[in-house]
């Protein structure tokens, strides 16, 4: 058995680019056996392990696809991620971004992934 946070990488990776989860969608997926917080501390120990190998880090699990429910980037409480990446990297992928920083989160939201709950 897997752990929670393996779980969590698990669901991650399978969202495509241009597409997003939210922290509180990808802890329903898991019935709840992770809070959306838990979910953010699970992208954040991504984020300190992003220079040690393995199969966890934030090299390789697309950590940038999960926002929160308002369409908002929360990564800027992570010292660990230097600011700006995320919205970066979402960018890159074409998603855009309002004058505060929002996205148009219905647009983007990976609904396919949401058919599995």
């Amino acid at each position: 058995m897997s752990s929670v946070y393996e779980q969590v990488y698990a669901i991650v990776w399978r969202i495509p680019k241009g597409k997003v989860l939210t922290y509180g969608l990808i802890s329903n997926m898991l019935n709840s056996r992770l809070s959306a917080q838990g979910v953010g501390w699970a992208m954040q120990a991504l984020a300190k392990n992003s220079n040690k190998p393995g199969k966890y880090n934030a090299t390789n699990v697309p950590w940038h696809r999960v926002i929160n429910s308002q369409g908002r980037l929360s990564t800027h409480k992570n010292p660990d991620i230097a600011p700006g990446l995320q919205k970066k990297l979402l960018e890159a992928e074409g998603i855009k971004f309002d004058a505060e920083d929002k996205m148009n989160l219905p647009s983007h939201l990976w609904k396919e992934g949401l058919l599995e709950l």
